[in-house]
Parts: structure tokens; sequence; C-alpha cells
């Protein structure tokens, strides 16, 4: 049986347990900038209105048809497109965002995030320039370079 996103006259076919499997990725892999933990259900319910057992049971897999502005509130909190919910994304795609989003917070963290922001203003020359001082110092700190 498959799951359908549901709201503005469209029906986005899901595959089942979709949304749960990922929905559970971004509980894990996305800390809460105020507390430096994972997200609780409760912080997400408060800062998108959606109910605490809403979004439990979509982590639980025992809601299968979430509404379109549910995955619009959950996508825009969690910083993703709501196509991260569906199919359209690969899961080799799913697993890259995710990533992508654990490095946004380990960045954040070391205060480099602004760094890097800027330097995706660069020529691809320039870029590579800055990925040798890079290697170079992870050289001298007794790092691998790759």
């Amino acid at each position: 049986m498959s799951e359908t996103v549901r709201g503005a006259g469209m029906d986005v076919p899901l595959e089942a347990g979709r949304v749960k499997v990922r929905l559970n990725a971004l509980f894990a892999g996305v800390e809460n900038p105020e507390t430096g933990r994972p997200y609780t259900v409760a912080e997400v319910a408060g800062a998108t209105g959606i109910s605490e057992s809403a979004i439990r049971q979509l982590r639980q897999g025992s809601k299968q048809n979430p509404t379109l502005k549910t995955v619009e509130l959950l996508a825009a909190h969690f910083g993703v497109q709501k196509d991260y919910f569906s199919k359209e994304m690969s899961g080799a795609d799913v697993d890259r965002v995710v990533a992508g989003l654990k490095l946004l917070d380990v960045l954040e963290k070391a205060g480099v995030q602004d760094v890097f922001a800027r330097a995706g203003e660069l020529s691809a020359d320039s870029m590579r320039m800055v990925a040798a001082v890079i290697n170079s110092a992870r050289k001298a700190e007794g790092l691998d370079a790759d």
C-alpha cells in the first residue's frame, strides 16, 4: 500500500514508511541550536504547531497520510525542501541532505559557517587554493590530507 501526501488540490504518492524513515533521520541528524541536542517531539510541535501525537504517529509510521501543510511545516522547521519527503528525492540525495545538515551544525559550533558561506562565492581556482591550504594544515597537524 502506498502513502499519499494530501492537500492543496494535490496528492503526492509516497511509499509506505518513507515519511517515517526520513523524519526520523531529521530528528537524529539535526540539532536544536538552543540546546545543542537533537530536537525533541515537544520542541518540533511547539515550533510548527503540529500536535505532539501527530508527530509521534508520523515517526512511528502509524500515521501514513500527512497533509501537505504538515509536510511543509516539518520541512521548513528542519530546513529541507518538502520534496525531501517525496519519492522524487532518492535515498542517496536524502543521505546527502542529512549529511549536509549535520555538517552545518558542526560548522556553526566551530564558528566557521560564515567562512564557508563566503567561500561559496569564490571561483573554482580559488576554491582549489583554499582546499590546498586546508590539506596543508591537516598535514601539519598530523591528520590525513584527504
